[in-house]
């Protein structure tokens, strides 16, 4: 198959000598001496994390890998993988779907969306503000001996490495070998016995994985969660439209069903559920049992 690149201008070199150059990356082996970067770099006072996995996935990795990136999203996580089709993909889903911000490392020019068909997905990257990473030259297609030296790039930016589904040998183990080199930590999904699509990651956890049940795992580990609970932090609330805030501010308190809430707020009953979706998926209101919400912790 062509990969045919577009002419584009909106990218930036970005030298090993420069301040902009990712500290965790000048400390892998055989860094980058440079970097091609459209829209921003992962935060480095922030958490990140990888995710990543086999291409041909199935659909409760697929579920998982995307739930999981919803979690670390909305806990402020940075996720990172490599625009691949299967778990890659879901793992840049699962921050996209609730329009934040996710980074991909290429195997090939920032100008090239390869896999073609996930040129969705590309873009919606950079429009929430997310970022698009390789080290090599504008116009270089997708080369095959250029996908495992991204993955060091991968792990290299990360903090943690999540490794959902992989066969036994998988190109995602590539990634997980670099996290060991580097010193990173990996959490592998366990999988049933005998299925091809566990025996990479029930195998990383043989070999001294951290066991992953659920996205808390991860958090625990980066000190978001600590005795079991997620430090509870002063809301942001000016971050909220009208609508938004006037819902918060009648939860404050207590957990009202939603034909409550619409009584008080005197919104409309299908705007107000609108506004309730929002706050949910930004970590503003939670459900706790049908129709009933407060506010998060």
């Amino acid at each position: 198959m062509i990969v045919k690149s577009k002419k584009i201008t909106d990218y930036r070199i970005i030298e090993m000598t420069s301040d902009e150059y990712p500290a965790k990356l000048k400390n892998i082996k055989q860094p980058p001496e440079k970097i091609f970067v459209r829209g921003k770099l992962p935060d480095p006072n922030m958490k990140t994390v990888a995710i990543v996995g086999a291409r041909n996935a199935s659909d409760y990795g697929l579920t998982l890998a995307k739930t999981i990136s919803r979690i670390l999203t909305l806990n402020n996580v940075q996720v990172i993988s490599g625009l691949a089709m299967g778990i890659d993909t879901a793992g840049h889903m699962g921050a996209i779907e609730i329009e934040r911000e996710t980074f991909a490392v290429l195997g090939c020019g920032v100008d090239i969306c390869f896999p073609m068909h996930n040129s969705n997905v590309f873009e919606r990257i950079l429009d929430y503000g997310g970022g698009i990473i390789s080290e090599v030259d504008i116009g270089t297609p997708p080369l095959p001996h250029n996908f495992p030296l991204r993955n060091r790039i991968i792990s290299g930016l990360s903090d943690v490495v999540i490794v959902v589904e992989a066969r036994e040998k998988s190109g995602s183990l590539i990634t997980a070998d670099y996290a060991l080199e580097q010193g990173k930590t990996i959490f592998a999904c366990p999988g049933r016995v005998g299925d091809s699509l566990s025996k990479g990651t029930n195998n990383l956890i043989k070999q001294g994985a951290y066991i992953l049940t659920s996205a808390d795992d991860v958090l625990e580990y980066l000190g978001l969660i600590v005795d079991g609970l997620i430090p509870k932090k002063e809301k942001d609330v000016s971050t909220l439209d009208y609508f938004e805030r006037v819902v918060y501010d009648v939860l404050e308190g207590e957990t009202l069903h939603i034909d409550q809430i619409v009584e008080r707020t005197k919104i409309p009953v299908v705007k107000c559920i609108n506004v309730i979706m929002s706050l949910e998926l930004n970590g503003f209101v939670e459900t706790t049992i049908n129709n009933y919400y407060r506010r998060a912790a």
